[in-house]
């Protein structure tokens, strides 16, 4: 959008990164709950680990990658790449159960390793 109206760039992107910390700040949190909830406690430092692995470790991968494309393609294609990969990403909590869960589950039936 900052792309296509640039006079509006500032504004719209002040807006935007608001709005995506926003959402951030509330998807981490409710995520780790329902980790903390669902997980048994001798696994959770496993889990935990694990995600931050799969999460974090992505992080320079992409950075290499977006700087690669936005070099080669151009900064605005590589950003409406950006943003199809982050509605592509978040697609699968959005059309999950979550949205309408009104009560967190407390464990699973079954533990085991």
């Amino acid at each position: 959008m900052a792309a296509l109206v640039p006079r509006a760039a500032l504004p719209v992107l002040i807006v935007a990164q608001f709005i995506q910390s926003f959402l951030v700040l509330v998807y981490n949190i409710t995520q780790v709950t329902l980790r903390q909830r669902l997980c048994p406690p001798r696994l959770l430092g496993r889990m935990n680990a694990s995600i931050r692995c799969v999460v974090w470790g992505v992080m320079p991968i992409a950075s290499l990658v977006g700087g690669a494309l936005g070099g080669w393609i151009g900064i605005v294609p590589t950003l409406w790449i950006a943003f199809a990969g982050s509605i592509a990403g978040t697609s699968f909590v959005v059309f999950s159960p979550l949205l309408g869960m009104r009560t967190l589950p407390t464990g699973l039936e079954t533990e085991s390793v």
